[in-house]
Protein backbone atom coordinates (compact mmCIF):
# COMPACT_ATOMS: atom_id res chain seq x y z
CA UNK A 1 0.00 0.00 0.00
CA UNK A 2 1.04 3.37 -0.72
CA UNK A 3 1.06 6.45 1.69
CA UNK A 4 0.77 9.89 0.98
CA UNK A 5 3.79 12.60 2.20
CA UNK A 6 4.36 12.65 6.36
CA UNK A 7 3.02 15.01 7.71
CA UNK A 8 6.52 16.94 8.71
CA UNK A 9 7.40 16.74 4.56
CA UNK A 10 3.85 18.82 4.33
CA UNK A 11 5.01 20.82 7.39
CA UNK A 12 8.55 21.89 5.54
CA UNK A 13 6.76 22.68 2.26
CA UNK A 14 4.54 25.04 3.47
CA UNK A 15 7.41 27.02 5.86
CA UNK A 16 9.81 27.17 2.40
CA UNK A 17 7.01 28.94 0.46
CA UNK A 18 6.94 31.38 4.48
CA UNK A 19 10.47 31.44 4.19
CA UNK A 20 10.67 32.37 0.54
CA UNK A 21 7.91 34.94 0.93
CA UNK A 22 9.69 36.69 4.14
CA UNK A 23 12.83 36.37 1.73
CA UNK A 24 11.78 38.25 -1.39
CA UNK A 25 9.19 40.83 0.28
CA UNK A 26 12.27 41.28 2.78
CA UNK A 27 14.41 42.32 -0.87
CA UNK A 28 11.72 44.08 -2.16
CA UNK A 29 10.72 46.42 0.67
CA UNK A 30 14.35 48.13 0.23
CA UNK A 31 13.00 49.50 -2.47
CA UNK A 32 10.92 53.25 -2.51
CA UNK A 33 8.11 53.13 0.54
CA UNK A 34 4.87 54.49 1.11
CA UNK A 35 4.52 58.38 -0.34
CA UNK A 36 1.29 59.67 0.61
CA UNK A 37 1.26 63.23 2.24
CA UNK A 38 -2.52 61.93 3.83
CA UNK A 39 0.11 59.44 6.01
CA UNK A 40 1.09 62.31 8.00
CA UNK A 41 -2.17 62.50 10.00
CA UNK A 42 -3.56 60.47 12.59
CA UNK A 43 -1.37 57.08 12.84
CA UNK A 44 -1.20 56.97 9.29
CA UNK A 45 -2.77 55.06 6.45
CA UNK A 46 -4.47 52.36 7.82
CA UNK A 47 -4.29 48.60 6.60
CA UNK A 48 -6.87 45.87 7.25
CA UNK A 49 -7.55 44.75 4.16
CA UNK A 50 -4.97 43.78 1.57
CA UNK A 51 -5.76 39.78 2.19
CA UNK A 52 -6.16 38.66 -1.46
CA UNK A 53 -9.80 37.69 -1.17
CA UNK A 54 -10.80 40.40 0.94
CA UNK A 55 -9.40 43.04 -1.12
CA UNK A 56 -10.64 41.22 -4.41
CA UNK A 57 -14.53 41.59 -3.03
CA UNK A 58 -14.54 45.65 -1.78
CA UNK A 59 -12.92 44.32 1.26
CA UNK A 60 -16.00 42.30 2.96
CA UNK A 61 -15.48 40.05 5.29
CA UNK A 62 -18.09 39.71 8.06
CA UNK A 63 -20.09 37.34 7.02
CA UNK A 64 -17.65 35.45 4.80
CA UNK A 65 -16.47 31.72 5.30
CA UNK A 66 -13.63 29.45 3.67
CA UNK A 67 -12.46 26.03 4.74
CA UNK A 68 -8.96 27.08 2.12
CA UNK A 69 -8.01 30.26 3.42
CA UNK A 70 -7.56 32.25 7.08
CA UNK A 71 -10.69 35.27 7.20
CA UNK A 72 -8.55 37.33 10.00
CA UNK A 73 -10.80 40.01 9.84
CA UNK A 74 -13.39 37.98 11.79
CA UNK A 75 -12.34 35.59 13.71
CA UNK A 76 -15.67 33.64 14.17
CA UNK A 77 -14.72 32.66 10.41
CA UNK A 78 -12.24 30.03 12.05
CA UNK A 79 -14.81 27.70 12.18
CA UNK A 80 -15.16 26.99 8.57
CA UNK A 81 -11.97 25.10 9.05
CA UNK A 82 -11.77 21.30 7.80
CA UNK A 83 -11.04 18.66 10.31
CA UNK A 84 -7.41 17.09 10.31
CA UNK A 85 -6.77 20.28 7.79
CA UNK A 86 -3.90 23.15 7.83
CA UNK A 87 -4.26 26.19 6.15
CA UNK A 88 -1.82 28.84 5.29
CA UNK A 89 -2.43 32.15 3.49
CA UNK A 90 0.46 34.65 2.03
CA UNK A 91 0.17 37.89 0.09
CA UNK A 92 2.08 39.99 -1.40
CA UNK A 93 1.73 43.99 -2.48
CA UNK A 94 1.99 46.40 -4.69
CA UNK A 95 0.31 50.06 -4.36
CA UNK A 96 0.88 52.68 -6.85
CA UNK A 97 -0.06 56.43 -5.84
CA UNK A 98 -0.72 59.19 -8.04
CA UNK A 99 -1.02 62.57 -6.48
CA UNK A 100 -2.52 65.61 -8.63
CA UNK A 101 -3.08 69.38 -7.63
CA UNK A 102 -3.76 71.73 -10.18
CA UNK A 103 -1.78 71.19 -12.95
CA UNK A 104 0.95 69.35 -10.73
CA UNK A 105 1.04 65.11 -10.86
CA UNK A 106 3.56 62.77 -9.10
CA UNK A 107 3.39 58.79 -9.08
CA UNK A 108 5.33 56.49 -6.50
CA UNK A 109 5.03 53.39 -5.57
CA UNK A 110 6.55 50.24 -3.60
CA UNK A 111 6.04 46.88 -2.62
CA UNK A 112 5.89 44.81 0.02
CA UNK A 113 4.68 41.99 2.25
CA UNK A 114 0.60 42.24 3.17
CA UNK A 115 0.24 38.89 5.41
CA UNK A 116 1.42 35.89 6.68
CA UNK A 117 -1.73 33.65 8.27
CA UNK A 118 -2.21 30.27 9.46
CA UNK A 119 -5.17 28.48 10.79
CA UNK A 120 -5.60 24.91 11.90
CA UNK A 121 -8.92 23.37 13.87
CA UNK A 122 -7.81 21.90 17.32
CA UNK A 123 -11.25 20.13 18.23
CA UNK A 124 -14.59 19.42 15.76
CA UNK A 125 -15.68 22.90 17.70
CA UNK A 126 -12.53 24.75 18.30
CA UNK A 127 -9.92 26.67 15.66
CA UNK A 128 -7.10 28.46 15.77
CA UNK A 129 -5.30 30.92 13.54
CA UNK A 130 -2.51 33.39 13.99
CA UNK A 131 -0.36 35.36 11.25
CA UNK A 132 1.49 38.92 10.67
CA UNK A 133 0.42 41.90 8.97
CA UNK A 134 0.59 45.89 8.69
CA UNK A 135 -1.53 48.11 10.69
CA UNK A 136 -0.54 51.50 9.65
CA UNK A 137 2.30 52.44 7.29
CA UNK A 138 3.55 56.11 7.09
CA UNK A 139 5.56 57.97 4.19
CA UNK A 140 5.85 61.53 3.09
CA UNK A 141 7.97 64.14 1.87
CA UNK A 142 6.27 67.73 1.72
CA UNK A 143 7.91 71.28 0.83
CA UNK A 144 6.29 74.24 1.71
CA UNK A 145 7.63 78.25 2.10
CA UNK A 146 6.14 81.29 2.85
CA UNK A 147 7.13 84.94 2.51
CA UNK A 148 8.12 86.77 5.36
CA UNK A 149 8.86 90.81 5.56
CA UNK A 150 12.09 90.83 7.50
CA UNK A 151 13.76 87.54 6.54
CA UNK A 152 12.46 86.91 2.93
CA UNK A 153 11.41 83.47 1.74
CA UNK A 154 11.41 80.73 4.73
CA UNK A 155 11.55 76.80 2.77
CA UNK A 156 9.33 74.22 5.15
CA UNK A 157 10.93 70.45 4.75
CA UNK A 158 8.63 67.65 6.20
CA UNK A 159 9.53 64.16 5.77
CA UNK A 160 8.35 60.57 7.74
CA UNK A 161 8.34 56.97 7.21
CA UNK A 162 7.59 53.92 9.44
CA UNK A 163 4.59 52.22 10.30
CA UNK A 164 3.11 49.42 12.81
CA UNK A 165 2.92 46.00 12.78
CA UNK A 166 0.97 43.44 13.61
CA UNK A 167 0.58 39.85 15.13
CA UNK A 168 -2.55 38.05 16.33
CA UNK A 169 -3.73 35.36 17.58
CA UNK A 170 -7.11 33.88 17.15
CA UNK A 171 -9.71 31.55 18.37
CA UNK A 172 -13.12 30.62 16.80
CA UNK A 173 -15.87 28.07 19.00
CA UNK A 174 -18.50 26.81 17.43
CA UNK A 175 -21.27 27.42 19.87
CA UNK A 176 -24.29 25.52 18.43
CA UNK A 177 -25.34 24.10 14.70
CA UNK A 178 -24.64 27.50 12.30
CA UNK A 179 -23.39 29.58 14.97
CA UNK A 180 -19.89 30.79 16.10
CA UNK A 181 -18.08 33.24 18.00
CA UNK A 182 -14.11 34.11 17.79
CA UNK A 183 -11.27 36.20 19.39
CA UNK A 184 -8.51 37.87 18.15
CA UNK A 185 -5.62 38.90 20.57
CA UNK A 186 -3.16 41.21 18.30
CA UNK A 187 0.22 42.63 19.50
CA UNK A 188 0.79 45.73 17.80
CA UNK A 189 4.41 47.67 17.39
CA UNK A 190 6.82 50.08 15.48
CA UNK A 191 8.79 53.10 14.87
CA UNK A 192 7.35 55.85 13.13
CA UNK A 193 9.98 59.34 12.61
CA UNK A 194 8.93 62.95 11.56
CA UNK A 195 11.03 65.27 10.42
CA UNK A 196 11.10 68.92 9.86
CA UNK A 197 13.26 71.46 8.33
CA UNK A 198 13.05 75.27 8.21
CA UNK A 199 15.51 76.97 5.96
CA UNK A 200 15.88 80.70 4.49
CA UNK A 201 18.43 82.75 1.77
CA UNK A 202 18.59 85.27 4.27
CA UNK A 203 22.41 85.19 5.76
CA UNK A 204 21.15 85.38 9.15
CA UNK A 205 18.47 83.10 9.35
CA UNK A 206 19.51 80.02 11.34
CA UNK A 207 18.79 76.69 9.70
CA UNK A 208 16.21 74.83 12.31
CA UNK A 209 15.38 71.32 12.35
CA UNK A 210 12.88 69.26 14.27
CA UNK A 211 12.96 65.20 14.41
CA UNK A 212 10.80 63.21 16.69
CA UNK A 213 11.15 59.14 16.74
CA UNK A 214 8.13 57.21 18.36
CA UNK A 215 8.42 53.72 19.69
CA UNK A 216 5.15 52.07 19.54
CA UNK A 217 3.58 48.86 21.30
CA UNK A 218 0.54 47.58 22.67
CA UNK A 219 -2.54 44.95 22.52
CA UNK A 220 -5.73 45.39 20.68
CA UNK A 221 -9.11 43.04 20.97
CA UNK A 222 -11.33 42.13 18.95
CA UNK A 223 -14.21 39.73 19.06
CA UNK A 224 -16.63 38.16 16.27
CA UNK A 225 -19.75 37.08 15.47
CA UNK A 226 -20.99 34.16 12.26
CA UNK A 227 -24.75 32.60 12.49
CA UNK A 228 -25.26 30.59 8.99
CA UNK A 229 -29.17 29.91 8.07
CA UNK A 230 -29.33 26.84 5.42
CA UNK A 231 -31.78 28.03 2.92
CA UNK A 232 -32.07 24.68 0.71
CA UNK A 233 -29.63 22.40 -0.63
CA UNK A 234 -26.78 24.53 -1.96
CA UNK A 235 -28.18 27.73 -0.15
CA UNK A 236 -27.52 29.75 2.37
CA UNK A 237 -27.40 33.30 4.09
CA UNK A 238 -24.95 33.95 7.00
CA UNK A 239 -24.53 37.03 8.96
CA UNK A 240 -21.34 38.08 10.52
CA UNK A 241 -20.52 41.37 13.20
CA UNK A 242 -17.21 42.16 15.01
CA UNK A 243 -16.34 45.00 17.76
CA UNK A 244 -12.71 45.92 18.37
CA UNK A 245 -12.03 47.69 22.00
CA UNK A 246 -10.47 50.91 22.08
CA UNK A 247 -6.65 50.56 22.47
CA UNK A 248 -4.51 52.54 24.56
CA UNK A 249 -0.77 51.70 23.43
CA UNK A 250 2.38 52.95 25.22
CA UNK A 251 4.52 55.66 22.83
CA UNK A 252 8.20 55.82 23.74
CA UNK A 253 9.25 59.16 22.29
CA UNK A 254 12.97 60.74 21.44
CA UNK A 255 13.08 64.18 20.11
CA UNK A 256 15.79 66.51 19.31
CA UNK A 257 15.91 69.95 17.73
CA UNK A 258 18.92 71.42 16.30
CA UNK A 259 20.06 74.43 14.41
CA UNK A 260 23.50 75.91 12.15
CA UNK A 261 23.94 79.03 10.21
CA UNK A 262 23.74 78.96 6.24
CA UNK A 263 27.58 77.50 5.46
CA UNK A 264 28.52 76.82 8.98
CA UNK A 265 30.14 72.68 9.55
CA UNK A 266 28.75 73.05 13.22
CA UNK A 267 25.39 72.24 14.57
CA UNK A 268 23.86 73.41 17.61
CA UNK A 269 22.09 70.78 19.33
CA UNK A 270 18.97 73.43 21.41
CA UNK A 271 17.06 71.10 22.69
CA UNK A 272 17.38 66.69 23.26
CA UNK A 273 14.67 64.14 25.14
CA UNK A 274 15.05 60.57 25.05
CA UNK A 275 12.24 58.55 26.95
CA UNK A 276 9.41 60.20 26.89
CA UNK A 277 6.14 58.60 27.74
CA UNK A 278 3.31 58.51 26.55
CA UNK A 279 -0.13 56.43 25.03
CA UNK A 280 -1.86 56.42 21.61
CA UNK A 281 -5.49 55.61 22.23
CA UNK A 282 -7.12 53.99 19.35
CA UNK A 283 -10.85 54.34 19.17
CA UNK A 284 -13.24 51.51 19.36
CA UNK A 285 -14.23 50.07 15.93
CA UNK A 286 -18.08 47.87 14.75
CA UNK A 287 -18.67 46.45 11.47
CA UNK A 288 -21.48 44.17 10.01
CA UNK A 289 -22.50 42.71 7.09
CA UNK A 290 -24.57 39.39 5.05
CA UNK A 291 -22.48 36.64 2.84
CA UNK A 292 -25.21 34.34 0.81
CA UNK A 293 -24.33 31.41 -1.41
CA UNK A 294 -27.05 31.57 -3.98
CA UNK A 295 -25.61 28.44 -5.74
CA UNK A 296 -22.96 26.86 -6.36
CA UNK A 297 -21.72 29.14 -8.55
CA UNK A 298 -22.78 32.71 -7.39
CA UNK A 299 -22.28 34.13 -4.02
CA UNK A 300 -22.21 37.49 -2.13
CA UNK A 301 -22.15 40.02 0.76
CA UNK A 302 -22.42 43.66 2.21
CA UNK A 303 -20.16 44.94 4.86
CA UNK A 304 -20.78 48.17 6.82
CA UNK A 305 -17.92 49.35 9.06
CA UNK A 306 -16.97 52.77 11.48
CA UNK A 307 -14.82 53.70 13.49
CA UNK A 308 -15.10 56.37 15.90
CA UNK A 309 -11.61 58.51 14.70
CA UNK A 310 -12.79 62.05 16.36
CA UNK A 311 -11.39 60.54 19.84
CA UNK A 312 -8.13 59.52 18.73
CA UNK A 313 -5.64 60.97 20.94
CA UNK A 314 -1.91 60.68 21.11
CA UNK A 315 0.08 61.93 24.58
CA UNK A 316 -3.46 63.25 25.61
CA UNK A 317 -3.70 65.57 22.21
CA UNK A 318 -6.71 65.06 19.77
CA UNK A 319 -5.97 65.04 16.16
CA UNK A 320 -9.04 66.51 14.80
CA UNK A 321 -10.02 63.52 12.44
CA UNK A 322 -13.42 62.64 11.68
CA UNK A 323 -15.59 59.49 12.41
CA UNK A 324 -15.58 57.30 9.30
CA UNK A 325 -17.58 54.84 7.89
CA UNK A 326 -17.37 52.34 5.08
CA UNK A 327 -19.64 50.44 3.07
CA UNK A 328 -18.50 47.35 0.82
CA UNK A 329 -20.27 45.15 -1.71
CA UNK A 330 -18.58 41.70 -3.11
CA UNK A 331 -19.15 38.98 -5.49
CA UNK A 332 -18.00 35.59 -6.36
CA UNK A 333 -17.96 33.45 -9.49
CA UNK A 334 -17.37 29.68 -10.12
CA UNK A 335 -18.36 29.00 -13.68
CA UNK A 336 -17.93 25.19 -12.84
CA UNK A 337 -16.99 23.43 -9.37
CA UNK A 338 -16.15 20.15 -11.30
CA UNK A 339 -12.17 19.57 -11.75
CA UNK A 340 -12.34 17.64 -14.50
CA UNK A 341 -13.77 20.97 -16.80
CA UNK A 342 -11.65 23.58 -18.85
CA UNK A 343 -8.88 25.60 -17.34
CA UNK A 344 -10.88 29.07 -17.21
CA UNK A 345 -14.17 27.19 -15.90
CA UNK A 346 -12.18 26.18 -12.94
CA UNK A 347 -11.26 29.87 -12.25
CA UNK A 348 -12.32 31.82 -9.24
CA UNK A 349 -13.39 35.11 -10.14
CA UNK A 350 -14.28 38.26 -7.96
CA UNK A 351 -15.40 41.37 -7.96
CA UNK A 352 -16.42 44.49 -5.38
CA UNK A 353 -16.50 47.73 -4.66
CA UNK A 354 -16.08 50.15 -1.81
CA UNK A 355 -17.39 53.53 -0.83
CA UNK A 356 -16.77 56.00 1.96
CA UNK A 357 -15.89 58.73 4.53
CA UNK A 358 -12.27 58.71 5.25
CA UNK A 359 -11.09 60.21 8.58
CA UNK A 360 -9.55 63.11 7.23
CA UNK A 361 -10.77 66.61 7.59
CA UNK A 362 -8.45 69.07 6.24
CA UNK A 363 -8.72 73.16 5.98
CA UNK A 364 -8.39 74.49 1.90
CA UNK A 365 -7.07 78.23 1.26
CA UNK A 366 -10.29 79.83 2.72
CA UNK A 367 -9.98 78.26 5.86
CA UNK A 368 -12.99 75.91 5.47
CA UNK A 369 -12.57 72.14 6.47
CA UNK A 370 -13.42 69.62 3.74
CA UNK A 371 -14.40 66.33 4.44
CA UNK A 372 -12.39 63.17 2.56
CA UNK A 373 -14.53 60.27 0.66
CA UNK A 374 -12.76 56.94 -0.71
CA UNK A 375 -14.07 55.11 -3.54
CA UNK A 376 -13.05 51.80 -4.93
CA UNK A 377 -13.18 48.94 -7.32
CA UNK A 378 -11.78 45.76 -7.61
CA UNK A 379 -11.47 42.65 -9.34
CA UNK A 380 -9.33 39.46 -8.81
CA UNK A 381 -9.07 35.53 -9.67
CA UNK A 382 -8.17 32.23 -7.94
CA UNK A 383 -5.97 29.92 -9.99
CA UNK A 384 -6.41 26.39 -8.40
CA UNK A 385 -3.45 23.95 -8.12
CA UNK A 386 -4.02 20.95 -10.24
CA UNK A 387 -5.91 17.85 -7.62
CA UNK A 388 -5.82 20.57 -4.46
CA UNK A 389 -7.69 22.75 -2.33
CA UNK A 390 -4.16 24.83 -2.73
CA UNK A 391 -4.42 28.12 -5.06
CA UNK A 392 -2.33 30.86 -6.65
CA UNK A 393 -4.42 34.51 -6.27
CA UNK A 394 -4.38 37.52 -8.23
CA UNK A 395 -6.10 40.63 -7.44
CA UNK A 396 -6.52 44.35 -8.50
CA UNK A 397 -8.22 47.52 -6.57
CA UNK A 398 -8.64 51.26 -8.10
CA UNK A 399 -9.11 53.54 -5.36
CA UNK A 400 -9.93 57.03 -5.23
CA UNK A 401 -9.23 59.49 -2.20
CA UNK A 402 -10.71 63.20 -2.25
CA UNK A 403 -12.21 66.39 -0.77
CA UNK A 404 -13.77 67.56 -3.68
CA UNK A 405 -12.01 71.06 -3.29
CA UNK A 406 -9.42 71.82 -5.96
CA UNK A 407 -6.84 73.38 -2.99
CA UNK A 408 -6.27 69.88 -1.42
CA UNK A 409 -4.57 67.01 -3.29
CA UNK A 410 -6.71 64.20 -4.67
CA UNK A 411 -4.99 60.94 -4.81
CA UNK A 412 -5.47 57.52 -6.78
CA UNK A 413 -3.70 54.29 -6.02
CA UNK A 414 -3.76 51.37 -7.79
CA UNK A 415 -3.09 48.41 -5.81
CA UNK A 416 -2.22 45.14 -7.21
CA UNK A 417 -1.41 41.76 -4.73
CA UNK A 418 -0.58 38.23 -5.17
CA UNK A 419 -1.73 35.68 -3.18
CA UNK A 420 -0.51 31.95 -2.06
CA UNK A 421 -3.14 29.67 -0.58
CA UNK A 422 -2.09 25.94 0.98
CA UNK A 423 -4.45 23.76 1.91
CA UNK A 424 -3.03 20.71 3.51
CA UNK A 425 -4.75 17.53 5.00
CA UNK A 426 -2.79 16.52 8.09
CA UNK A 427 -3.08 13.33 9.72
CA UNK A 428 -4.52 11.13 7.15
CA UNK A 429 -2.83 8.36 5.66
CA UNK A 430 -3.91 7.46 1.98
CA UNK A 431 -3.68 3.74 0.95
CA UNK A 432 -3.28 5.02 -2.72
CA UNK A 433 -2.10 8.19 -4.60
Amino acid sequence: MLKNKSTTQNLSQIISVAIFLIIWTSTLQGQSRINSPYSMFGPGEVKGNEYFRNMSLGGISQGFRSNVSVNYLNPASYTATDSLSFVFDGTVFSHIYQQKISDLEQTTGYTAMANLNFAFPVTRRWSVAAGLLPWSQMGYKISDFREDEVTGRINYFYEGNGGISQVYMGHGFQLYKGLSAGVNLSYLFGKVEDRLLAQSDSAGFHRTGWSYSDQVNGFMFSSGLQWQFPLGETRSLTLGATYTGSANLDIEQSSFITRNLPGATSIDTLNFREGQSGTMEIPASMAAGVFMNINPRWSGGLDFQSQNWSSYKTFDSIHNLNDAYMLRAGAILNPRIETYTGFFNRLEYRFGARYGKSFLSLQDRNGINQDFSEFGISFGVGVPVRRSLSALNFGFEYSRRNSGSSDLIEENYFRFNIGINVYERWFVKRKFY
